[in-house]
């Protein structure tokens, strides 16, 4: 269980979040959703140590109830791009994240070799990020960030930029990798049916200043998820966007 104790982040005007809290349970997906400029980014980034200037955060943040630092190997994160080195090939790019915790190149290259088929990236371990598409390029960052282990993944955005095709391919292959090796996500989206697809826990965030407003489960299979059955949890996280908008 990874668990967030009274988070505030402040910029030099305004608080962006007060008194925020979350557990984030060590297998599943959790989705973070709420209305533009609440904060849900800068969770994130505060939970991978990656604040940009000008903001601090406050907060505890504990691993099966010890308080760790951050950043932390136990969490990896992905941004909204793909963001691939455009002059490291694809296998270099994959191990880069190895290579930054410590790992030699050769150890590093050995580690993920095996992974570029289950991948679905075999052949283009030689290519560069500009010669394949996003959604294969969207693969390589998840490859780069699975692979180092870590028993707890951030993603923040991680289909945005893809069209709606290779976006609903992906989130069911995201859902096949995590079946095949769980862990727990922590996922931040702006679309309401990624997240009542994905998600077995949805937390949604209100602004002025970011805090959670509400931690709904979704117990219902995901082979079940029909947009008839998802519509009526959909029609409620909408009234209450609508409400802290209002």
């Amino acid at each position: 269980m990874l668990e967030v104790q009274g988070l505030t982040i402040r910029s030099d005007t305004r608080d962006l979040l007060s008194g925020l809290s979350l557990r984030l349970p060590a297998d599943g997906i959790t989705a973070l959703i709420g209305p533009s400029g609440c904060g849900k980014t800068s969770v994130v980034k505060w939970l991978a140590g990656i604040l940009p200037p000008g903001l601090r955060g406050e907060g505890r943040l504990s691993l099966h109830g010890t308080p760790i630092p951050r950043p932390h190997p136990a969490i990896s994160y992905q941004p909204q791009s793909d963001a691939l080195f455009p002059w490291l090939t694809i296998a270099e790019n994959a191990a880069l994240g190895l290579e930054i915790a410590g790992h030699s190149r050769r150890a590093a290259m050995a580690r993920v070799a095996p992974l570029f088929a289950p991948f679905g990236l075999s052949g283009c371990e030689g290519l560069f990020p500009a010669q394949l598409s996003g959604g294969m390029r969207q693969r390589a960052a998840f490859l780069r960030t699975i692979v180092q282990d870590s028993p707890f993944i951030l993603l923040d955005e991680p289909f945005s930029a893809l069209d709606a095709v290779t976006r609903l391919r992906m989130q069911d292959w995201l859902l096949q990798r995590l079946g095949a090796r769980p862990r727990g996500v922590l996922l931040v989206t702006h679309d309401l049916h990624e997240a009542t697809s994905l998600a077995g826990r949805i937390l949604v965030m209100a602004a002025h200043p970011g805090r959670i407003i509400a931690d709904i489960p979704v117990a219902i299979p995901h082979a079940a998820r029909t947009e008839a059955v998802m519509a009526p949890l959909r029609e409620t996280l909408k009234s209450l966007l609508i409400e802290d908008a209002s």
